[in-house]
């Protein structure tokens, strides 16, 4: 990664924080994969959602500091951990052949994992490459691109450009994308971040 001053580091201490959560129909194989790992998360600290933290807690012999389930808020309390650099790792094994009704919570969850840099497994295969890593025993620095500069992000004070663009708003997965250039399109992309409508 190219080291500009929008770039933030971060160290990861040897003992690291892991956040542990599963759908309902692959809870089991989670369970398999940790306790086929357990010696190495003896030696971090564990974090859950309700049901999946209690049953780590419960299969594996280790203390798990739980949250809510996720439906209820959990997701949205391992997002804020990672927001404030409180989580290092996060294994969340999405059942992709079953619909969730706080599907907006899990993308979100995933989002700022991105957003933040921090190792994600979706998957059991990649839990166990991730967990057997020898990056799990030392400390670690990762490198966060934070997103504050002018090309993606409005300040309420800036300025609205002044060009004539063609008015431009898209809906890509979830996410809406617009064009800044236009001036009427500007304000009210500023006045709904800003929630002055």
């Amino acid at each position: 990664m190219v080291e500009n001053s929008n770039n933030q580091k971060f160290t990861i201490s040897a003992r690291k924080r892991i956040a542990v959560v599963a759908h309902n129909n692959k809870k089991q194989e989670l369970i398999e994969c940790l306790k086929r790992h357990r010696e190495i998360l003896s030696k971090h600290e564990l974090y859950g959602t309700g049901t999946t933290g209690t049953l780590v807690e419960k299969e594996l012999g280790l203390p798990v500091t739980k949250f809510q389930s996720g439906p209820l808020g959990g997701d949205q309390q391992l997002g804020a951990r990672i927001a404030e650099n409180q989580l290092d790792l996060l294994i969340f094994i999405i059942d992709p052949l079953d619909s969730h009704p706080h599907d907006s919570d899990v993308k979100a969850l995933l989002r700022l994992a991105q957003v933040w840099n921090i190792a994600v497994a979706n998957t059991i295969a990649t839990a166990d490459f991730i967990l057997s890593s020898p990056c799990m025993s030392k400390v670690y620095s990762r490198t966060v691109a934070h997103v504050n500069n002018a090309s993606t992000i409005v300040s309420q004070n800036d300025p609205v450009p002044t060009t004539n663009a063609t008015d431009t708003v898209h809906i890509i997965r979830d996410e809406i994308q617009i064009d800044l250039r236009n001036p009427t399109i500007s304000q009210l992309a500023r006045n709904l971040l800003f929630h002055k409508c």
